[in-house]
């Protein structure tokens, strides 16, 4: 076994401790120390690999982005759809049900406050989640369920204000705002071409917002 792969190996090992750890107390409460402990290093052999524990949530945050596409393309085959507008409503109410998929939600919730994370979640928005939405809503253009010229614009604009703008923890809104807010994106969504968010969507997304931030900020 080369170095370079033990590295590798080491690093992945850390991540998978992390996340796991960050899940079970959350971000703020879960030290270097209970990482260390957890995975049976030194704090030296931990910081050879990250700077420090803000470096290893960046990691954590991007080997979740890594499996997008692959948790997707699962769900798809899970899906029964006739067409390309029906695979992008059953893929939102799949991650909106999916708490796996939502499992770092609530620790990452702790970081949301800070503009380099918010910066973080709208680069993320744009350049990982949604292309893969833009390319099943050109094949919508294609068997004639989505009409729209603007397919990586839309898909683009969908995840920036459903992530960012619907967020009420980013953008403080009670429940009327909330609702007000994802009842517009449905609207515009569908004013565009892209008719995927249905009412049950809208009404899911509002409790899972509302359930992951209970406690915290005024939704």
């Amino acid at each position: 076994m080369t170095q370079k792969y033990k590295s590798e190996e080491t690093k992945e090992k850390i991540i998978a401790i992390s996340t796991k750890l960050f899940i079970e107390k959350g971000f703020e409460k879960t030290s270097i120390r209970d990482i260390c402990e957890a995975i049976g290093m030194s704090k030296g052999a931990i910081y050879h690999h990250f700077k420090s524990k803000a470096e290893i949530i960046e990691a954590v945050k991007e080997n979740k982005y890594s499996n997008v596409e692959q948790t997707v393309n699962d769900w798809i085959n899970e899906i029964d759809a006739q067409s390309a507008k029906e695979k992008l409503t059953g893929i939102l109410e799949k991650d909106i049900k999916d708490q796996e998929a939502h499992s770092l939600d609530e620790a990452l919730s702790t970081q949301i406050k800070s503009s380099d994370f918010i910066v973080s979640m709208m680069k993320d928005s744009v350049s990982k989640s949604a292309p893969i939405f833009a390319k099943i809503i050109e094949e919508g253009n294609k068997d004639g369920s989505i009409t729209t010229d603007y397919p990586h614009e839309c898909a683009e604009v969908f995840f920036l204000l459903l992530n960012i703008w619907c967020d009420p923890q980013i953008i403080d809104c009670n429940e009327e705002q909330l609702h007000r807010r994802l009842t517009f994106l449905q609207l515009l969504m569908k004013r565009m071409g892209v008719d995927i968010m249905s009412d049950s969507i809208v009404q899911d997304t509002e409790k899972f917002l509302k359930k992951l931030y209970s406690g915290g900020g005024e939704a």
